[in-house]
């Protein structure tokens, strides 16, 4: 039986009337800690995360300006809306801490080498010094850095969220050790991650038109991923893993289905098992429709549990999919990967 890490951290208190981020995304997955989908699938409870692992990412003037935007209590603090409330920065550390610990027993490997942290606030967006787009501390960079404090030498971004990861790459955009990789939805928030801004072999970036569908999953794996991912040799793999490219979400004019996120989610943890020991960590960035996130979330889960059956309630896009071969011809030529 393979045994499949996860937390759950809902962050109820972290909320504002009428916005897409809130505590509804997690409606349908709540029994899920009692009772979880698959055999095999374990939740664990983290500690909250400490200032200093906060720090191993973010500045200390970030972090008093958090402390004090809460302590006004609920209000916007970024256009995007970005917002917080009293207890928000208690939200933030929670799930940061989640997912360090995770990463951690991921690394480990003792009880297994999947694992997925459903938490919220999400964290793509947020950089060293600013929250934006709905997040407030990057868990993705927080864990990626505390893993290469741990020991680990080089490890490798994927973030298929619908929206550029613009945070986490900023973050890392002169780490020679972290390979990143985002496809996202073009000319669209946070407007970075155009086909032009690349570090060769390290960082990609793949903005995708709209009505983009699941048929550009096997060539990216094919044509991007096996070959990049072999060149660098990552030690584990993380996955920010947003949902709001789903056919159903509200934020962005993606078409991706569950059925298509599950055969992705395959083909990432065959590219784990071949290249850095089944480390695979995936941490819920987007996604604001509940049923689809719902679901979504349990496609991943029946692949890293390696089940057979999972919920699709509004099946794939009925129109093309548009054509990305140029783009595809593009990063194969600028990174090197014929």
């Amino acid at each position: 039986m393979i045994k499949v890490l996860c937390s759950f951290v809902e962050s109820e208190m972290h909320k504002m009337a009428n916005h897409p981020e809130s505590p509804t995304r997690f409606s349908q997955m709540q029994s899920w800690v009692k009772s979880p989908p698959y055999e095999g699938i374990s939740f664990v409870k983290a500690n909250p995360a400490t200032h200093e692992e906060i720090l191993l990412v973010h500045s200390p003037e970030m972090l008093l300006s958090l402390k004090i935007a809460c302590s006004i209590g609920l209000h916007e603090i970024e256009s995007a809306p970005t917002f917080v409330t009293a207890q928000t920065c208690d939200a933030m550390r929670e799930a940061v801490g989640a997912v360090l610990l995770l990463s951690r027993m991921v690394q480990k490997g003792d009880q297994s080498k999947r694992g997925f942290a459903i938490v919220r606030p999400p964290g793509h967006h947020a950089n060293r010094d600013k929250p934006s787009g709905f997040c407030l501390l990057n868990n993705t960079a927080i864990a990626v850095r505390d893993a290469l404090t741990r020991g680990l030498e080089r490890v490798a971004i994927i973030d298929f969220d619908g929206h550029h990861g613009n945070g986490t790459q900023e973050i890392f955009q002169k780490d020679e050790r972290v390979a990143f990789f985002s496809l996202h939805q073009e000319d669209y928030y946070p407007g970075t991650g155009n086909l032009n801004d690349q570090v060769a072999g390290r960082i990609i970036n793949l903005p995708l038109p709209f009505n983009t569908c699941d048929e550009v999953f096997e060539p990216i794996v094919e044509r991007i991923f096996e070959p990049w991912l072999k060149i660098f040799e990552p030690e584990m793999i993380f996955i920010s893993a947003g949902f709001d490219g789903h056919i159903a979400d509200p934020l962005t004019g993606l078409a991706f289905s569950t059925t298509g996120y599950h055969a992705f989610t395959e083909r990432l943890i065959d590219l784990a098992e071949e290249l850095c020991e089944g480390r695979i960590l995936f941490i819920l960035e987007g996604g604001y429709d509940p049923l689809g996130l719902k679901e979504n979330i349990q496609a991943v889960l029946c692949a890293l549990a390696e089940q057979e059956e999972f919920p699709d309630s509004y099946g794939k896009n009925p129109f093309d999919c548009p054509d990305i071969q140029n783009r595809l011809d593009y990063l194969v030529k600028i990174h090197e990967l014929d």
